[in-house]
């Protein structure tokens, strides 16, 4: 099972079929990992007699562009098909804003 696979899966235990239909849930998660660098997206690797997760493979190398990519993604869907747009101002110092704003770099109506 791919990461995009998983991310569906999980993600359609959340999303009711009649908000986001089941194939287009899949290809909001296909499309939202499309910017890492790694072609597991997140792989598990062994240190020791431990299994760790890198989770730094996103285009801000930030552990939350993990679910960021895929948010901004929700967003660009909704505000497409409701016609709507978005404004989003960010302001930090930190990893959480260039994440968030990567998530959302390029959507349609934001």
């Amino acid at each position: 099972l791919s990461f995009a696979d998983l991310a569906f899966e999980i993600a359609s235990l959340y999303c009711a079929p009649d908000e986001i239909p089941p194939a287009d849930l899949k290809d909001i998660m296909q499309n939202s990992y499309k910017s890492f660098n790694h072609a597991e997206i997140v792989p598990t690797v062994k240190v020791g007699d431990m299994y760790v997760m890198e989770l730094f493979h996103g285009p801000t190398f930030a552990f939350k562009d993990v679910a960021l990519q895929a948010l901004g993604n929700v967003y660009e869907y909704f505000l497409k098909r409701n016609g709507r747009r978005l404004t989003v101002l960010g302001a930090t110092s930190g990893d959480t804003g260039s994440a968030a704003i990567y998530g959302l770099r390029g959507k349609e109506n934001v």
